[in-house]
């Protein structure tokens, strides 16, 4: 896997972890950004991307009225020119078994080649799983990433 390419996970990890409140997979269509290995143990941390842009800008826009940083989500625009959200809130542990290909447009490899926004996300990302892994709730309906990283070391 490369660090900052973009992937399409496999059913069966969400049939494994039975976590109902992992981001749907769209019947595999559903990109997910590679953000970083977890300490060279071979499990490595995905984020989910949304295309529903002002829904998650007005939560960012409420929680910045409300003097909050918003290190759980970051809406940038791809190389491939479409806006993104990356949910950082909803990014979860995965092993290598369970990548199913490349997310590829026109037969590349989608790739985040600005390394300003690769460092950005990398940056809330691991401030995120720091509290993920404390078991730190953003929201009600946030996947059990402990649960998630305890079956997958197993």
């Amino acid at each position: 896997m490369k660090k900052s390419g973009f992937y399409i996970i496999k059913e069966q990890f969400f049939e494994d972890m039975n976590e109902p409140y992992l981001k749907g997979n769209k019947k595999e269509n559903r990109p997910h950004y590679y953000c970083f290995e977890d300490e060279n143990t071979g499990i490595y941390w995905m984020i989910p991307l949304s295309s529903k842009i002002e829904k998650y800008r007005k939560i960012m826009e409420k929680r910045e009225a409300k003097g909050k940083t918003c290190d759980i989500l970051h809406i940038l625009r791809l190389d491939d020119k479409s806006e993104s959200v990356f949910l950082i809130q909803d990014m979860f542990p995965i092993t290598e078994q369970y990548i199913e290909r490349e997310y590829k447009i026109a037969n590349n490899h989608l790739m985040l080649t600005s390394e300003q926004n690769v460092k950005v996300i990398e940056r809330k990302a691991k401030k995120v799983r720091g509290m993920l892994k404390r078991r730190v709730k953003f929201m009600t309906t946030q996947p059990d990433v402990a649960r998630m990283l305890d079956k997958l070391k197993k």
